[in-house]
């Protein structure tokens, strides 16, 4: 049930994918962002009623980590993408990385959340937390920032959708970093998720021991984070998911041993550093290896199937700690974070550089003399090419990859991309006479 909490809150992600990426793609990400944090604010806000009213109960606090995780799984993929509106790309990876360690540092809030329980109770607790909220709400009002607005009518829902997972499937980068963050999640998730239970049955403590050893985490996070830089500078991304890997599972693995508070603290210091260090580094990857366009939609497919591998790794290691205990369930943890970095020889992380795949960002998109909407058939752009009959397989050869390249940015381009015709149809003529060929 403890273990539940942490993939009832991730697991949203995973099912509202298909319509967050959609949505923080087609609509204004800024309302987007506005909207999913009132939801967010409101479910804490009945929560705190329900518990003031002494009606609660572990399936009810279950029901609205959902609700909380669905406004969080609408947020998320507008929320990041609005990072590369508001900073220019070649600062994109360090406001990526700061964003990752602001997140990890506020892991800090729950040493001074075991105070306000302990001294206060769990309802001022919960009434704080829901009035923590007005903070990004004001941030969000407050601050307008310009976004690049197009001539061109939005896409439908259905063509966001299918956009979105063509370019993904056909991008190594991306499905890398997905690939790995989804591992990487999986396996990592226990040494959040069992926390609780650490104190409790290993550390007989109670909500200042829990809010310490977090305290500790986000401390490991936030000197990793700014650090991560001249970690760049040395190390390549891949070694890095790598060295991040090995101190979760240094961190997970000194966990089981029962350490004392102390030894504790100080392995999820390295454990939230290895945190930051990894989430950070896939993330850049995402962003930098998908143009303006549709970098929303990559996000959110990032962040379904990650957070995917969060919700079913809470569940898997809660299970074995409940069949088991939880050093097994840890140790496990452990060995799998040593697999994740061993499959970096199969599915490596490549570097962090920009995608050249954003044209938007060099000129601005000529004025149409068509009146398009959303109701309008796809364009057919046609060309002709007069290509010398000795050259035209290997002028398909270049189509073919080309094809690929426009497929890969919205294009549709059929099965059968071209064709060959001869201008002197029934006439025998010699290898040096130009043929037509014809892309539509």
């Amino acid at each position: 049930m403890v273990a539940l909490v942490q993939a009832s809150s991730t697991l949203p992600t995973f099912i509202l994918f298909i319509l967050a990426g959609a949505i923080a793609g087609n609509f204004n990400r800024r309302r987007v962002m506005l909207a999913t944090q009132c939801l967010m604010a409101l479910a804490y806000a009945i929560l705190t009623t329900i518990i003031a009213l002494g009606d609660m109960d572990p399936w009810i606090i279950l029901g609205f980590s959902v609700l909380v995780g669905c406004g969080a799984a609408l947020n998320n993929p507008a929320w990041q993408a609005s990072v590369g509106d508001i900073v220019d790309r070649r600062h994109l990876a360090d406001a990526v990385t700061l964003l990752s360690v602001g997140f990890n540092i506020v892991r800090s809030g729950p040493a001074l959340g075991g105070v306000i329980v302990t001294s206060f109770g769990v309802l001022t607790t919960f009434a704080l937390n829901t009035l923590s909220y007005l903070a990004p709400l004001g941030a969000i009002w407050c601050c307008a920032w310009k976004v690049r607005s197009s001539s061109l009518p939005p896409e439908s829902m259905a063509t966001a959708i299918h956009d979105r997972v063509r370019f993904t499937a056909m991008s190594s980068e991306i499905k890398a970093s997905i690939a790995r963050g989804t591992l990487f999640g999986w396996a990592s998730t226990s040494i959040l998720a069992l926390l609780p239970l650490i104190v409790r049955d290993q550390l007989m403590g109670g909500p200042i021991t829990y809010g310490t050893l977090m305290a500790g985490f986000g401390t490991g996070a936030f000197f990793a984070g700014i650090s991560n830089g001249l970690f760049r500078q040395t190390l390549s991304q891949e070694r890095l998911i790598e060295l991040a890997c090995i101190a979760c599972a240094v961190c997970s693995l000194s966990l089981a041993l029962h350490p004392p508070l102390i030894l504790a603290a100080a392995a999820l210091a390295l454990g939230g550093a290895g945190w930051v260090v990894a989430w950070s580094g896939l993330g850049v990857s995402v962003q930098l290896a998908s143009p303006r366009w549709i970098v929303g939609r990559t996000l959110s497919i990032y962040c379904a199937l990650t957070y995917g591998g969060i919700a079913a790794g809470s569940w898997v290691w809660g299970t074995v700690a409940q069949k088991c205990s939880v050093s097994w369930a840890l140790a496990g943890s452990a060995g799998g974070l040593l697999l994740v970095a061993a499959t970096g020889f199969l599915l490596p992380v490549g570097e962090c550089r920009e995608s050249d795949l954003d044209p938007l960002e060099e000129f601005d998109a000529p004025a149409l003399a068509l009146d398009l909407n959303t109701r309008c058939s796809p364009v057919v752009v046609k060309i002709e090419y007069l290509i010398a009959k000795r050259n035209v397989q290997a002028f398909l050869g270049f189509m073919r990859e080309r094809r690929q390249v426009q497929s890969r940015v919205g294009a549709r381009v059929g099965p059968s991309c071209a064709t060959f015709k001869s201008p002197r149809i029934g006439r025998r003529h010699s290898a040096r006479q130009p043929g037509r060929i014809i892309f539509a």
